[in-house]
């Protein structure tokens, strides 16, 4: 049985962490931290015998863990994965990964010369579409990669201006805590709006899908205040010379379809991958095509997915299979290429790397 603990008891941990945590039979919820004590308390609650603790050093200090969750806002994502790598926890963090690209490589390093798991929850990679495409262009069967372009539409405008009950409202997502105003708004807490809420998803499954590295890195976007954007386009050369084109935006109205899709287009193929809906369509020239549908059951955003995979691996890799930890911390490499991407939004000019 592992041991669990989390950081940040906020609305992300209520809706998607604790739940999984709370369903694997080969893990239990021992610890928690977070600074509000009401927050806290509510986490810990339906779990006997969970400590809670006010900061993440008592917490790693008094508790022997197997793995930690952290789900804290982003400002605090390195400093609490780094503390949780250096006490021997395989480590979840929540997405944005880090605010800077080389906090994201440093626990990446961290995590392989310790050879830990690590990971980035992801939940859009943890399907059989996303799952699909790897392979697909893993193999080479669309040809040389030429292009992707990608679009990725959401309603989250009223978190970026602080207005949760509105968002709430709008949405009609049941919460047991909402999150805090801040955590979205306030950008010393978020360190950007809608680039590093959403923007990081589909760039996230670009570099997934692709393991390409970026070259050249352009964006521009649209603010409501100082580093607080709205929207977002990124064009982005990859090394092997296949261009990209990005747009994102938290513009669109609630519980209308959105728009969430990257496609590939190679010299010998295409690939449209629809995130929202968790379908893979792909075509070759010489005739071959096949539609990838979502699993029996299987939802387009599996948002627990990602604590239940970096405790499995944890489990093998304790059994001597470590395949799945370095996977998984393989994984979070190419996530820092997507912390990468977005950290260029909040900067003015266009940066080869």
């Amino acid at each position: 049985m592992l041991n669990v603990g989390l950081v940040g008891a906020g609305w992300w941990a209520h809706h998607a962490h604790l739940p999984a945590i709370r369903s694997h039979p080969e893990a239990r919820l021992v610890a928690a931290t977070d600074p509000d004590p009401e927050r806290l308390a509510s986490a810990t609650a339906l779990d006997p015998g969970v400590r809670g603790f006010p900061s993440v050093a008592e917490m790693l200090a008094a508790a022997d863990l197997d793995v930690v969750v952290v789900a804290s806002p982003a400002a605090f994502h390195a400093d609490a994965a780094r503390a949780a790598l250096l006490a021997g926890a395989g480590v979840l963090v929540e997405k944005p990964f880090t605010l800077h690209a080389a906090e994201a490589r440093e626990l990446v390093e961290l995590a392989a010369s310790r050879r830990l798991a690590l990971s980035v929850s992801l939940p859009y990679q943890y399907t059989r579409a996303a799952r699909a495409v790897r392979s697909l262009l893993a193999q080479g069967e669309l040809g040389s990669l030429v292009a992707v372009h990608g679009v990725f539409e959401s309603y989250t405008a009223p978190l970026y201006a602080g207005d949760v009950d509105e968002y709430l409202r709008r949405v009609d997502r049941p919460h047991a805590v909402a999150p805090l105003p801040g955590t979205y708004a306030d950008v010393a807490l978020s360190g950007g709006g809608h680039g590093q809420s959403q923007t990081s998803h589909i760039v996230s499954a670009l570099f997934d899908a692709t393991d390409a590295h970026p070259e050249r890195i352009a964006a521009e976007s649209a603010f409501l205040a100082p580093r607080m954007d709205i929207a977002n386009t990124l064009s982005l050369r990859l090394k092997g010379g296949a261009v990209v084109g990005i747009f994102s935006s938290g513009e669109t109205l609630p519980r209308q379809p959105a728009q969430q899709t990257i496609t590939y287009l190679g010299t010998r193929g295409v690939a449209r991958h629809d995130l929202a809906l968790a379908t893979l369509d792909w075509a070759l020239a010489g005739g071959d095509a096949e539609r990838v549908e979502p699993g029996e059951g299987e939802s387009a955003y599996p948002n627990g997915e990602p604590v239940r995979a970096l405790i499995d691996a944890v489990l093998a890799a304790r059994a001597g299979r470590g395949d799945a930890a370095r996977e998984l911390t393989e994984g979070a490499g190419r996530a820092a290429r997507a912390v990468e991407v977005i950290e260029r939004i909040y900067r003015d000019e266009p940066v080869d790397v």
